[in-house]
């Protein structure tokens, strides 16, 4: 089995100052999340996912596939990663 390119047993939360985007990966293929606006609506779904290589990961829900992360990197208490093609920063809690 591939190792994961994010840490598992870690919360990473968004670097946003209006969107909230927060996961827990598990070691066992779980992830928590936390996804909304800050002072405004949210919602924590759990997602399944799936690692594809050394540096990308699908997030999968009951329709499929949810969001692609590829790019990850990890560099002290941040994690980079393009997100559905989108860049985005998250600090590693």
């Amino acid at each position: 089995m591939m190792k994961t390119p994010v840490p598992t047993g870690r919360r990473l939360e968004l670097v946003s100052e209006t969107v909230i985007e927060n996961y827990s990966f598990g070691p066992d293929g779980t992830v928590a999340a936390i996804l909304g606006e800050k002072n405004g609506p949210a919602c924590a779904p759990l997602f399944r996912y799936r690692v594809l290589s050394a540096d990308s990961i699908e997030l999968l829900d009951g329709d499929g596939v949810f969001a692609t992360w590829t790019h990850i990197e990890i560099d002290g208490d941040l994690l980079r990663a393009r997100c559905n093609g989108q860049a985005r920063v998250f600090r590693i809690g």
